[in-house]
Order: structure tokens, then sequence, then C-alpha cells
């Protein structure tokens, strides 16, 4: 991987301590100096900034930085992390309090999110299952819904074959979903 110039190095570092810090409004200012905004990548792990304050669970700033993103920037939501991770699957592990209303706004920008597996081939609605979010899964299944039922198996199981209702178990999240014959898949 060839190296950022000193420069980005020293943005990054000053986005990454403001985001550590929760200084929304730091953040915010520091995503106007370059052109990705939100979708500039910090990380070595290629990590946008969207990406870690979704995943540092920062609702207000989540929404903020969306906002803040240019039209022709959000096609950039759909990029994925060094483990396939979309924004929505960062948002799929947030506390049920903000999760649904960052996804609804994070799918009225880029609704092809729905469709993104991460690495191991687990759908934003799987990654919900896997992290017993109950609301986010809820809204989710409701989007897939809409789907064909062929089309719908492609959220429910990953590429080791490994199903929804595996992952909810071994992560003892059993009994938190409602019975699987209420999904069309």
């Amino acid at each position: 991987m060839a190296s950022m110039p000193e420069s980005d190095d020293k943005l990054n570092g000053e986005l990454y301590n403001a985001l550590l810090k929760e200084e929304m409004e730091n953040v915010i200012k520091l995503c106007e100096r370059v052109p990705d905004r939100a979708m500039h990548v910090v990380t070595i792990h290629k990590d946008t900034v969207l990406h870690l304050a979704t995943y540092s669970k920062q609702a207000e700033l989540v929404l903020g930085l969306m906002q803040a993103l240019p039209d022709p920037l959000t096609e950039k939501m759909t990029c994925k992390n060094d483990t396939g991770n979309t924004v929505l699957h960062e948002a799929a592990t947030l506390d049920d309090d903000c999760s649904v209303q960052i996804a609804k706004k994070m799918l009225e920008k880029a609704p092809e999110l729905l469709n993104i597996c991460n690495e191991l081939g687990e759908s934003v609605l799987f990654q919900a299952a896997r992290y017993g979010k109950t609301r986010i899964f809820d809204f989710l299944a409701d989007k897939i819904s809409e789907y064909d039922v062929a089309e719908q198996k492609q959220f429910s199981q990953r590429t080791d074959k490994t199903t929804m209702l595996h992952i909810a178990i071994l992560a003892r999240h059993f009994g938190k979903f409602p019975p699987a014959h209420t999904y069309n898949y």
C-alpha cells in the first residue's frame, strides 16, 4: 500500500482524534477539508469517517455527516472496509434507539446498501441478527419482504451456509426474534 502524504496523515490523525473525543462539530469541519467528506478513508482498514462514526455509536454525528454529504458522493456510501462491511452493516449493530432512523437515512441516500454482503457473505439483515438488534432487524426484514421469495434467501444465509438462526443461537440472541414463520424466507 502506498503511503499517504504527510498532510493526509495529519488530517487523518485529527479526524480520528475528533471522532474518539466525540467532537461532532470538529469532525464535520475537518470533513469539509477533503473532497470525499464523510466518505474519506481514515484507517489502514479502509474505514471511512462515516464507518467510524457509525461503529462508535455516535448517532447524531452520523446523521449530521449524512446530511452534509453532497449528492454526488452518496454513491461512495457503498464502499466497504477491509472486512467488507458497508456503513449500513455498521448501523445494523447500533443500539435500537437510533438504528432504524440511521438505516432509513442511509437507504434513502443509497438504497443499494441493502443488497451488499460483507466478506463472509453476511447481509445487513444477517448482521442485525448476529448482534441481536431486533428493531433494525424488523425494519430490514420489512424492506427485504418487498423482494420476491427467491431473492430473499441471499439475505438469510452467508457463504459458509450459516443461517441467521444459527448465528442468533451461537451469539445467544435466541428468544429475541419473532418465530421464523413470520418471515418469508
